[in-house]
């Protein structure tokens, strides 16, 4: 059996550039979703662990609803749905940051949550016994210790970002997928351009991994002393 496929190694120089474009959107685009998903994560885990009945049903809801659907849907429901029900016309952008954002909130408030909990009571104890409120308590005593338990799964939710931000693209998004399907397109060379993407992602994963590494390392030296 033949392969007809003529290789086209040469169109990489001149698709470089466009390339290193959509890469910025996609950090860009990831590193927003972040910051709001880690935000609104801790959020909705507080609420989860609140006293109030109510409260934490809710929270337990917002969970089970933005975890139990697909990226896909919540892109196409965002970007197509609310404009046509609503009339506000989201870029396709805001669209990508909001649905990595709910999705990712919802996973992460479950790693808060299981950090939180994994805090000895102990600390809490501690804590009011010197004084501490409980809104000093937590933000002095609770949440470092917290942090340090969450940041290896919070880092592995960062690279599912990463990479699902690739689905962003069925929107017309310019970010690294985006941009790559248009040159591919363009200079129909999918094998070229599909292998190069995927070394750029690559590349930012293991890059996300080695500063995960450092700071897992520089706050258990913190912890040692």
């Amino acid at each position: 059996m033949t392969v007809a496929y003529a290789f086209q190694w040469s169109v990489l120089r001149p698709a470089i550039g466009e390339l290193w474009h959509g890469l910025r959107i996609t950090l860009e685009l990831s590193a927003a979703s972040l910051v709001l998903a880690l935000t609104l994560g801790l959020v909705v885990a507080l609420l989860r662990m609140s006293s109030l009945r109510v409260v934490r049903a809710a929270a337990y809801v917002y969970i089970q609803v933005f975890r139990a659907l697909s990226l896909y849907i919540y892109v196409l429901w965002i970007y197509f749905g609310i404009a046509g029900a609503v009339g506000i016309n989201l870029s396709p952008l805001t669209a990508g940051v909001v649905a990595l954002t709910v999705l990712n909130s919802a996973y992460m408030a479950e790693i808060y949550r299981s950090a939180l909990g994994a805090v000895d009571p102990g600390q809490h104890e501690a804590a009011a016994s010197l004084g501490f409120g409980r809104v000093r308590a937590f933000a002095t005593v609770i949440s470092p210790q917290a942090i340090r338990i969450a940041v290896p799964s919070l880092v592995n939710q960062f690279v599912d970002i990463v990479k699902d931000s690739s689905i962003i693209a069925i929107i017309g998004t310019s970010d690294l997928f985006g941009v790559t399907n248009r040159l591919v397109s363009y200079y129909r060379a999918p094998f070229e351009l599909y292998t190069l993407v995927a070394f750029f992602y690559l590349s930012v994963v293991l890059v996300i991994s080695a500063l995960a590494t450092f700071l897992e390392r520089r706050l258990q030296r913190h912890l040692l002393l």
